[in-house]
């Protein structure tokens, strides 16, 4: 890898990550109803399946990806599920008392964590990136070591960002919230938002 290249992977990585999708608008609605701290959590997990299928553009196993069938279909269904699950805890949740600005108690870490991984697993915009693109972006079979590295130290790091920089500006944008009323209509199109996130997930 030159330096060349490695800001070329950068910026390619770097718009990938910033064009809004179901996986984006996910992460802000999920900040704006759940707040920063469980969202990132949430961001982890949606990292953590971009270095799922980093690790196996660069080891060459891309054909598992492809090949997932009933695999990448349950952790598609799964990840779904959870984002209308959430959507719909946002339509029902209890407005807070006026100037009460407190967060819903953040439960299910795990959970949360991985409904972001398999959200992730189950984005077939993330194969075509890492088993389609990024191989003809570069030799992945004459890769270092050091290459490697210096991959996968460019791409997940700039992805992660990316996410909370999301999950920040819908964290944000709670904060602005006062007015009960106000509280109520916003969690609720963020709760929409959340269900027709799940269900453009389910449907790709």
């Amino acid at each position: 890898m030159t330096i060349t290249s490695t800001i070329a992977l950068f910026f390619a990585v770097l718009i990938f990550a910033m064009i809004p999708g179901p996986g984006i608008m996910a992460i802000i609605a999920h900040s704006v109803s759940r707040g920063f701290k469980s969202t990132a959590l949430y961001s982890l997990g949606v990292t953590s399946g971009d270095l799922c299928y980093l690790l196996m553009a660069i080891f060459g196993m891309s054909f598992i990806a492809q090949k997932m069938g009933t695999g990448f279909m349950v952790l598609k269904w799964i990840g779904a599920a959870y984002l209308i699950y959430l959507g719909i805890k946002s339509w029902l949740a209890t407005p807070p008392a006026a100037g009460n600005s407190t967060l819903p108690p953040t439960k299910g870490t795990g959970k949360t964590y991985f409904a972001g991984l398999c959200v992730s697993l189950g984005n077939p915009k993330l194969i075509a990136f890492y088993c389609g693109f990024l191989p003809g972006f570069m030799d992945l079979q004459s890769l270092t070591a050091v290459d490697v590295a210096i991959i996968t130290a460019t791409v997940i790091p700039t992805v992660l960002v990316v996410v909370l920089f999301y999950a920040w500006l819908g964290d944000r944008s709670r904060a602005v919230i006062r007015s009960p009323k106000v509280w109520k209509i916003t969690n609720r199109c963020a709760g929409s938002i959340l269900i027709g996130s799940g269900v453009a997930v389910a449907a790709e």
